[in-house]
């Protein structure tokens, strides 16, 4: 730990899961094991009596409670004390873990000076999960703040001494504190920088330590990810265009034996044949017919592909052809981030974006995660990653920024649910006229209403391109290219309309300006 920080800087507690292991310094551990047996009554046949431990002690006047404690949107740590003459014991009651700030005892440590060992040491400071049906009795020193929700309400039984409490309750409000047994600190005047646990709500739904359903929104507080804000484009981005309309075909694969859309969910022996043969089909037929009709057209599309996908050569070949935008669509469609730690998914991002480029000869700047199996990091780790253009977010008709608190941020282009394939033709069972009469109708309704909008078509080479549909859908969107104010892009080009239309101090934070020589193959 430096001696000195910058006034504005913050140290981050690490989140640890709380073991016997790692609290042997604070504390003992509670939990359904009893590892100090020793009193040995008699007559006890099915009962493994517990010795006391032998230096937890409450002055002879324990006193027991309960309390429940809620969700507190602050995280940061402003106090924390330590007993020197007694323990105290948290037992956490209920289903919902808690979040415990525990910092090792300072007063025998002697590689400090009497100022050190009269504070605790930050670098010795963790955010301890303690879960549910666990506990922890402190030892004499050990430095604590009081327990913490996760999310959920918290539950606990809490050991302590009539002379704590009373102290506590006859406080007006919260003050340092040297009054017999408790001696509490405020950390602002004892260090130069703030001391903060991160939202513990990702990391106990992750490690399942919450029961289903969750709680509490792990997507942060507008819901599109940790430490993510929305910051609306101003109007008069679309140079005169009313609807920006953005074909993204997903170009997929599966892994074998793990399922997937179904045409005849019935079929489902082993090895699978039917459903899966179907869906191999949309690469080897649907993509090319696709192709096909976006040419006869001259319409301009964006495919998102999985990097497994771009690896089979009939793949890489169509795709490299098209002259589409090509974005990223994750490894493969059978796997996605939802299971993931932070570093597993950066490395996912990673490995996506690499094999796409050495596959197709061009870094996508557009992603879409498979499934929408996003996590509470998605968006900020696609930030981080190059990612310009996210099509993750379902929840509008017009384009904006999702703006990360490290200053980067990336164009979020919504993708329309209604319109998508398998919403029309899996879920709602249209026929292909009628999946085209409904992408028709869509479009022309927002062409109709004041306002700037873009809409990101959803096709699948196994749903939209087979022949059945294409027909359809080639008359449908020929139709379109004739409704004023109807303009058809990629996602590329909504960035390029958008850049050069924002005030220069809308853009500064951008990572790259968008070209369409990084965005084609």
């Amino acid at each position: 730990m430096p001696e000195k920080r910058k006034l504005e800087d913050t140290l981050t507690l690490d989140l640890v899961i709380a073991t016997r292991e790692n609290t042997q310094n604070l504390g003992y551990f509670v939990d359904d094991t009893v590892v100090n047996p020793g009193l040995g009554i008699p007559f006890y046949k099915t009962v493994l009596e517990g010795a006391n431990y032998e230096h937890a002690d409450w002055k002879d006047q324990a006193c027991v409670r309960t309390s429940q404690i809620n969700w507190r949107e602050d995280h940061s740590v402003s106090w924390l004390e330590r007993h020197m003459e007694m323990t105290q014991g948290f037992i956490v009651i209920g289903k919902n873990p808690g979040l415990f700030v525990l910092g090792e005892p300072t007063h025998d440590r002697d590689d400090l000076d009497e100022k050190g060992r009269a504070k605790p040491d930050p670098d010795r400071v963790r955010a301890y999960i303690i879960p549910a049906g666990m506990g922890l009795i402190l030892k004499k020193g050990t430095w604590h703040d009081f327990p913490v929700s996760c999310g959920p309400p918290l539950s606990a039984f809490i050991i302590n001494t009539e002379e704590v409490v009373e102290a506590l309750a006859t406080m007006p409000k919260p003050a340092p504190m040297n009054h017999g047994d408790c001696f509490k600190l405020r950390l602002s005047e004892h260090f130069d920088f703030t001391i903060k646990f991160p939202d513990p709500r990702p990391f106990v739904q992750r490690h399942g330590l919450v029961p289903s359903p969750v709680a509490m929104p792990l997507m942060g507080k507008e819901g599109y990810g940790t430490d993510m804000v929305r910051q609306e484009v101003k109007p008069g981005w679309a140079g005169g265009k009313k609807v920006f309309v953005v074909p993204v075909v997903n170009v997929e694969v599966f892994v074998p034996g793990s399922g997937g859309p179904s045409i005849q969910p019935h079929l489902q022996s082993i090895p699978e044949v039917a459903n899966r043969g179907w869906r191999d089909y949309g690469n080897r037929r649907g993509l090319q017919r696709l192709c096909a009709m976006f040419k006869e057209l001259g319409i301009p599309a964006t495919a998102v592909v999985n990097s497994e996908a771009a690896k089979l050569e009939h793949v890489a070949k169509a795709l490299k052809e098209s002259g589409w935008e090509l974005g990223a669509h994750g490894l493969n469609n059978s796997s996605g981030a939802a299971k993931l730690s932070r570093g597993e998914e950066e490395a996912y991002f990673k490995q996506t974006l690499d094999d796409l480029q050495q596959s197709l000869g061009a870094r996508p700047k557009t992603w879409l995660t498979p499934g929408f199996s996003v996590t509470e990091r998605t968006p900020e780790i696609a930030v981080q990653s190059g990612i310009e253009a996210f099509l993750d977010f379902v929840d509008d008709d017009v384009p904006y920024y999702l703006s990360h608190e490290s200053g980067k941020r990336t164009l979020c282009l919504p993708y329309c649910m209604e319109t998508n394939d398998f919403s029309c033709v899996l879920t709602k069972h249209f026929d292909g006229r009628q999946y085209a009469q409904a992408i028709e109708d869509h479009v022309r309704q927002l062409a109709k209403e004041d306002g700037e909008k873009v809409v990101c078509l959803g096709m699948h080479t196994f749903v939209a391109g087979t022949p059945g549909r294409v027909l359809a859908l080639t008359e449908a969107l020929g139709r379109l290219q004739q409704v004023p104010g109807v303009c058809f892009a990629t996602t590329a080009d909504v960035c390029v309309a958008i850049q050069k239309r924002m005030p220069e101090r809308m853009n500064r934070d951008c990572t790259r300006k968008w070209t369409s020589k990084s965005m084609t193959a």
